[in-house]
Parts: C-alpha cells; sequence; structure tokens
C-alpha cells in the first residue's frame, strides 16, 4: 500500500499534467477527484457530480461512459456537442476493469485512462534480467488482447513525458490507457505477493456483446408493432437516446443511428445516469428475462429521468424458447420501486402514447410490452386524459367487470360480449397503469359486486394481488367477490389459452362468479 505522501504527489503531479493541457472533461473519484475539482474551475461540472456517485472504477467508467454518449448524440452547434476529449483516472487495473474497458470500447468509446499505479504494484523486476518491466507481459498484454491502446509505464516523475504521452493518446481513436507510475520508493514485491494479487490468466476474450438473432416469429406480435411505431416517433426525439441491451436484433430502432447504442447490460443504469446528467433521455431497452440482473442499480434511477422499456414479458412467443421466472413475475419485483412509474399497454397505439408520456416525465419509468399474438383494441369508450396517469373503461358493464393489464383486455372484450347473449353486462377496465395504479377506475369497477382481475402475469404480486390489497385494506373483501385469471408457472405452454386466458375460460369464469351451477356452465 502506497503511503499518502505518494498518492497525494501522484495527484498533484496529474492535476498540473491535466492544467497544463487545459483537458476539463475529467471523471475523477475519490479525495483526488475532489481536490482536482476544487483547484480547477474550468472543470466539467457534470462530471464532477457523476464521480460523486461512482462506488468504484468500474462504476465510474460507465457513468463516464454515458456522459460521453449524450454529448455524441447532442444537436449539432451546441457547445455540449463539440468534440470532447474524455479523461477517466483509475486506481487498480483489475480483470474486472479491463472487461469493462473492452465492453465500452465495442460500444464506440473514446477516452484516456490514466492508471495511477501509486505503489508500482503492476512493475516487477525479473530476477537476472535487469530492470526489464513486467508490462511486457502483464498487464499490457491483457489490456492489448481486448483491443486497447496500452501505453508503457510512464514514471510520475517525467513530467515531459507524461505530457507527451497524453497528448499523443488523445489523438488516438478508441479506449486507450496510460500507466503512471508511483515514485520509486517502495519495497519490491515477492513473486508471492505478486501472484496474490495478480489477473487471472486466461485466453483472451472474445466479443461480448449482445449476441443479435433475428425473431422466429411468422405473424407480428404486440411487441414487434410497438417497437415499429415507438422507433417512428422516437426519430423526432432529438434528446433521447437508446441503450439497447437485448440479445435480438434491434429491427426499427436501427433508424435512430448515432442515438442507438448496442452494449452490454452490466452496468448499462450508470450509463445511463450519466447521460441524464447531461440533459439526454436514455431510453434502456432490456429484455424480462434480465430485469433482476439490474435491479439493484434501479435503486439509484430515484432523482433521474431514465425510461425502460421492458421487451419479452409474459409468455415467450417463440416455441423454442422457455419463460424464465422473470418474465412471469417482472411486475411483482417492480411493485417494491414506490418512485417508478410502470406502464402496461393494452396495445400498440396505447404503447406510443404511454412511452412519450414517460419520456416527458422527471421521474424514472418503464413500459412492459409481451410477445403475444398482436390484435388491435376496438376504440375505448372513455377517452384517456394525456397528462393523467389513469386507466380506461373499454366496455360499460354493472354485473360484473373484468379489470384487466396488458393486452388480455382483448379477450376480456369477446367475453363481456359473449356474455350479452345470456343477459349479463359485464364491464371491462383497462387500468394501463400498476404504478401509480388508478384507484378511482378500480372502484368503479368495485360497485358491480363482482371483480375478475385479468394479467398475461403471475397471479402473485401483480395486478391480482394489487387489487386484493386494495379491498383488504379497505374492508371490502366481504363485499365484493374476485376471482383472479393470470400465468399458472407449472404450465409449459406459450399459448394464453391453456393459462385459462380466452373468451371461453373467462365466460366460464365469469359464470361462476355469477353464481351458475357447475352444470350450467
Amino acid at each position: 500500500m502506497a503511503s499518502e505522501n505518494i498518492i497525494q504527489k501522484v495527484h498533484a503531479v496529474i492535476t498540473q499534467v491535466l492544467r497544463e493541457q487545459t483537458l476539463r472533461n475529467v471523471a475523477w473519484r475519490g479525495d483526488g477527484g475532489e481536490a482536482y475539482y476544487q483547484a480547477n474551475f474550468n472543470h466539467s461540472r457534470s462530471l464532477a457530480a457523476l464521480a460523486s456517485l461512482a462506488e468504484d472504477d468500474v462504476s465510474l467508467c460507465h457513468l463516464a461512459a454515458g456522459w460521453y454518449r449524450a454529448h455524441a448524440v447532442m444537436p449539432k452547434g451546441t457547445l455540449a456537442a463539440q468534440s470532447q476529449h474524455l479523461i477517466i483516472i483509475c486506481h487498480d487495473l483489475s480483470a474486472k476493469l479491463l472487461d469493462t474497458l473492452e465492453k465500452l470500447q465495442q460500444g464506440r468509446l473514446e477516452a484516456v485512462v490514466l492508471f495511477l499505479d501509486y505503489s508500482r504494484r503492476y512493475v516487477n523486476k525479473h530476477p537476472g534480467r535487469g530492470s526489464e518491466p513486467w508490462f511486457y507481459t502483464y498487464p499490457g498484454v491483457f489490456a492489448q488482447a481486448r483491443g486497447l491502446v496500452y501505453a508503457p509505464p510512464i514514471e510520475c516523475d517525467d513530467f515531459n513525458g507524461l505530457n507527451r504521452a497524453l497528448r499523443s493518446l488523445v489523438q488516438k481513436k478508441g479506449l486507450k490507457i496510460l500507466h503512471v507510475l508511483g515514485p520509486d520508493k517502495q519495497p519490491e514485491m515477492s513473486n508471492k505477493s505478486h501472484d496474490n494479487n495478480s489477473i487471472s490468466v486466461s485466453s483472451p476474450s472474445k466479443n461480448k456483446s449482445a449476441t443479435l438473432k433475428a425473431s422466429s416469429s411468422l405473424a407480428p406480435t404486440f411487441e414487434e408493432l410497438a417497437l415499429k411505431y415507438i422507433a417512428f416517433d422516437l426519430k423526432d426525439q432529438n434528446l433521447v437516446s437508446c441503450l439497447w441491451t437485448c440479445h435480438k436484433d434491434p429491427g426499427p430502432f436501427k433508424s435512430l443511428r448515432n442515438r442507438l447504442q448496442l452494449t452490454s447490460i452490466d452496468g448499462v443504469i450508470l450509463q445511463a445516469i450519466g447521460m441524464a446528467v447531461c440533459g439526454i433521455h436514455p431510453l434502456i431497452v432490456i429484455s424480462a428475462a434480465d430485469l433482476p440482473k439490474i435491479l439493484n442499480e434501479l435503486f439509484n434511477t430515484a432523482s433521474f429521468p431514465i425510461t425502460i422499456l421492458l421487451t419479452d414479458a409474459g409468455l415467450v412467443g417463440n416455441q423454442e424458447e422457455h419463460p424464465s421466472s422473470a418474465n412471469f413475475h417482472d411486475l411483482a419485483m417492480l411493485r417494491s420501486f414506490a418512485n417508478i412509474h410502470v406502464a402496461v399497454r393494452s396495445d400498440e397505439e396505447e404503447a406510443r402514447s404511454m412511452l412519450l408520456n414517460l419520456l416527458s416525465a422527471p421521474e424514472p419509468g418503464l413500459l412492459r410490452l409481451s410477445s403475444s399474438s398482436t390484435v388491435g383494441l376496438p376504440k375505448a369508450n372513455q377517452a384517456r386524459p394525456k397528462e393523467k396517469l389513469c386507466g380506461r373503461c373499454l366496455v360499460e358493464g354493472s354485473d360484473l367487470a373484468f379489470v384487466c393489464l396488458g393486452s388480455v383486455a382483448y379477450h376480456a372484450i369477446l367475453a363481456a360480449h359473449n356474455l350479452k347473449t345470456w343477459g349479463f353486462k359485464a364491464a371491462v377496465y383497462d387500468m394501463a397503469w400498476l404504478n401509480p395504479f388508478d384507484t378511482e377506475l378500480l372502484q368503479k369497477a368495485i360497485q358491480t359486486g363482482r371483480l375478475i382481475t385479468v394479467e398475461e402475469h403471475s397471479t402473485i404480486g401483480g395486478l391480482a394481488s394489487t387489487v386484493s390489497e386494495y379491498l383488504a385494506q379497505n374492508d371490502l373483501e366481504d363485499h365484493v367477490q374476485l376471482r383472479t385469471v393470470g400465468l399458472i408457472n407449472t404450465i409449459d405452454s406459450p399459448n394464453l389459452e391453456d393459462h385459462g386466458i380466452s373468451m371461453e375460460e373467462l365466460t366460464q369464469q365469469a359464470k361462476m362468479i355469477l353464481g351458475f351451477k357447475e352444470g350450467e356452465l
């Protein structure tokens, strides 16, 4: 471990070099960064704010990458859109950091990473080989194997050498690493000590970016149509940039050109925060199966306008794929985030309006898309106010109410029309938003005295649980009959009908709640 005096000396030298070259876009966390930002009033304040959020060097790189991409998509002619040289200061060169830099470079990030090797940890002398440094095989070989530009170690005392090396690297393309050594006053590490702290030797990693594959579905799904229309709407949203993490081809989103970034799920929330701080609204496209991977980072989005487009939720339309637990329980996970607006669209047109609503909101939000077969909904009896996050009535009725969330409302509409032949008037309500939940609309449904919740989600943790909790909290359980219909974990089928979501099955549920006897169903 380097002494405090050595660390302060390295910080002072780096600060002087950065000031000498008037490089103001510096991401530097910790005491060194705080001292640098206090001493240099011309620094990027947005990067300073992001550096204060970073927990380690990996998170700092993701945040800085978001900052860089935000400036890359800003309208031409603005000061922020001008070419910016990004400098990232790191304190270690771990395998995890190198993997992160490799993924970010695949996303066309251009920056110089100054690695401050205070204790000369990565430079040692080979016995009998003079002062030949380790960098010929370590760590430079690992960086170069990942396609990164690696500059040989430079002594921090060599001010002119540091200046020349940094000036040269700034002019090069891609991600560059400049290895800066602390003063040569540390005792040499033994081979044993070095082995305990070294990066594990492995074959150079191959491209780990998302593997793209085209959809094999023949008929268009709700999700495919929604993505097509959403991509069309985003063409005019110049301050919106898309981070695509799905393992399938972005299709119509390719029309966004430089505002579309294919990236890994790792650190994507931090990259989005980096963009949001710069005034660019990030739209993250993520598969429902990957949702658990970002739950921890989602807690950091409370004060940032970030929108998530959740794809492949509910049943997976591809017969070759099996839905994960996250596909059935994503809404249950999201209900724990009180500050995130959660929208579930009933058709592709509603998805467009919902997303535009979320993109204009100052809070984080999520729009859930499912891959069920597409069927357009008829025009609603009740118009939805654009400025209000609320549901709508699709069919009026007084005998019972189908309370729906998502595209399953179509099957409820068919069941309501079928029940008319039996002389019953069934209402259909599209709740649309799980958070905030439209309790006023639910109260109208409760007036019928009979509720059937329908959702393309498990009945545990989603719409059914929300309605049950509302009834219990308002002492209505003894006054309202409730039946729940949703996805069944034990049924291995991509068809809604097998889960009881169809006109016929919902009609049967309605007859049971209306008091029909078993032989009359």
